[in-house]
């Protein structure tokens, strides 16, 4: 059985090769019919606040029953960002979005390299628009690369911005929470949570490239999450959503990775200097 490695950037399909590799970029036309519907119907047994907390306070029961991505989106809602790619592959315009995490308050952004380089088609000339969390948006330029950790920094002229905080990825456990956030399809800065699965995981993400030491996480990714953050419950950056196993052509079940903090850290230094 082949397996289909689809990274949380852009969504193209080419049969043959061993591995496939989609990107978390998002090509155009591909949203329609994308929605999905779910929730509680009548005829299940939903277990009510009054079951869950019964003798205690309603503000303990809300506590106990309140999401940890919460506390983690009041952290660092602005510090992840949208980023849109636009340039000129094969005569034809082709864009793909992305997400991308501040690195410093005056401009500098990391992202994966294949977000700014729409999988490896384009290598100059390309325009990159980046959102922010308040709907502001700024052009912004590519800073450096690293293909071989499949980083990229890009810098906007803007200043007072939030920077993410690093967490040392050896303080990184096995099963504690992983919020993401990021642009899935475009959705601009929405959020998913789960746990972190596993450590130091191989993978092959080409015939000619195995990226090592990943981080595994259930968090649901898809195209557009690429480059955004993975954060711990304090709001500390543990990872960069990079790759993620399709469950129709894997059979997998929310298998995703991410780059470890500090990789990301590394390079973002390496390229910027900062």
């Amino acid at each position: 059985m082949r397996t289909r490695i689809e990274k949380a950037g852009a969504a193209s399909n080419r049969a043959g090769k061993k591995p496939v590799v989609f990107l978390c970029l998002l090509t155009a036309g591909i949203l329609a019919g994308a929605v999905a519907f779910g929730g509680c119907a009548g005829g299940g047994t939903a277990t009510s606040a009054a079951q869950v907390g019964q003798g205690t306070a309603s503000g303990e029961t809300q506590t106990d029953l309140a999401s940890p991505a919460q506390d983690v989106l009041n952290v660092v809602y602005a510090s992840v960002v949208n980023i849109a790619v636009t340039a000129t592959v094969g005569g034809q315009s082709g864009t793909g979005i992305g997400s991308g995490i501040i690195y410093t308050s005056d401009g500098y952004i990391m992202t994966n390299d294949h977000v700014v380089t729409l999988d490896g088609q384009v290598s100059s000339g390309q325009q990159i628009v980046v959102t922010f969390s308040d709907g502001s948006q700024a052009p912004a330029t590519i800073v450096g690369e690293d293909a071989t950790k499949d980083l990229a920094a890009i810098k906007v002229n803007k200043t007072g911005l939030t920077p993410v905080t690093f967490s040392k990825s050896s303080d990184v456990k096995l099963a504690e929470w992983a919020t993401v956030i990021g642009s899935p399809l475009d959705f601009r800065n929405s959020v998913t949570l789960g746990i972190v699965s596993g450590l130091d995981r191989s993978l092959q993400v080409s015939s000619t490239q195995t990226l090592t030491g990943l981080m595994q996480i259930d968090t649901p990714i898809s195209p557009g999450n690429s480059g955004g953050g993975c954060f711990d419950t304090q709001g500390d950056f543990i990872g960069m959503p990079e790759v993620y196993l399709p469950p129709g052509s894997t059979g997998a079940e929310n298998i995703g990775f991410a780059i470890p903090a500090d990789v990301v850290a590394a390079a973002a230094k390496a390229l910027t200097g900062k």
